[in-house]
């Protein structure tokens, strides 16, 4: 029993020395010494008695308030991304030890039928308060660099969700690792979208010259500028337009659900251009057999283009979810 009383006894002074680390950090920012006043800076425990710093405080009033206030700075452009990066890594390590001593408290605390309720309750609360910020100073600080197209990934661990203790398995867990990124820095460039704009536009040119050149040969070496539908070239061009319609179709039929994605005016005046110059190049295969490669051209420019508006509007919902959940 009295191996259980020191565990015990050593778990919670662990809890209450992180709890005590996030809580004199923030009670001593100058954002908090204004609202309370000088009083708020004497933050600290007794370290001969953490049992009873976590039965009688919990600090979540001003936490939630000093968190608030950084994520209004950081949404009104007020606050560096440096800045906001370092405060995330300053309170990221005891909440990382908070991921897994506090459902070992919750789990320990169970089998003492005496024990104060409080000891738990401001124990999680605290560790959830905490936790709710970073989640959400993690989204909103990689959804930053994804717009501002930074090609370093963030230090930042990635936050694990609150687990609350179900089993015994938990005695065992220990913060998650970091994800590896997939792509180097030298690769990530390619990704941007600054990257798929240039691209799309590069070959999209490159695409054009070709075409015409083949136009032109094609109008040397053949007098016979006229075809027919039985033409096998004729039915292979049925079949792309046919594909062709089929991205297209995939692509935007979810914007006629309710809830679904809005897309803007260029994109549908895209694919409008896209399925007319499809049809015009069948249309005018008969009569002007060597003119229709280059109409069809046209409609495989423009589904390139669709594609572009799509990536793009995608990343611009995404970033005003984000914005809006911050």
């Amino acid at each position: 029993m009295a191996t259980v009383d020191e565990n015990l006894s050593s778990l919670i002074a662990s809890v209450a020395t992180d709890c005590d680390e996030i809580g004199s950090y923030i009670q001593n920012t100058d954002f908090i010494v204004e609202k309370y006043g000088e009083g708020s800076a004497s933050h600290g425990y007794n370290s001969s008695n953490p049992f009873e710093y976590l039965r009688e405080w919990c600090w979540t009033r001003s936490w939630d308030e000093y968190f608030s206030h950084i994520m209004d700075q950081w949404d009104k452009d007020q606050m560096s991304a440096m800045r906001f990066n370092a405060l995330i890594e300053r309170l990221s390590a005891p909440a990382a030890r908070l991921d897994v001593l506090v459902p070992k408290l919750e789990m320990e605390c169970r089998r003492l039928p005496n024990m104060p309720e409080s000891v738990v309750r401001n124990a999680r609360e605290m560790h959830t308060c905490v936790n709710s910020f970073l989640n959400s100073a993690d989204d909103g600080l990689n959804l930053w660099k994804r717009s501002e197209s930074i090609l370093v990934e963030s230090e930042v661990r990635q936050r694990r969700p609150i687990i609350r203790p179900q089993s015994p398995i938990l005695n065992n867990l220990e913060p998650s690792a970091s994800t590896v990124p997939i792509l180097s820095s030298a690769w990530r460039v390619f990704i941007t979208d600054a990257a798929l704009i240039t691209l799309t536009g590069i070959i999209s040119i490159i695409s054009c010259i070709i075409q015409s050149w083949a136009f032109f040969v094609s109008t040397q070496l053949s007098s016979q500028s006229s075809g027919s539908v039985n033409d096998p070239n004729f039915y292979s061009a049925v079949q792309t337009f046919l594909m062709q319609t089929l991205a297209l179709y995939t692509a935007l039929a979810p914007a006629f659900r309710s809830g679904g994605p809005r897309y803007g005016f260029w994109t549908w005046l895209l694919f409008i251009l896209t399925l007319g110059s499809g049809i015009a190049s069948l249309a005018i295969y008969p009569s002007f057999t060597m003119l229709s490669p280059l109409v069809a051209y046209v409609s495989n420019a423009s589904q390139a283009l669709v594609t572009l508006q799509l990536v793009l509007s995608t990343n611009d919902t995404q970033r005003a979810d984000v914005k809006k959940t911050l």
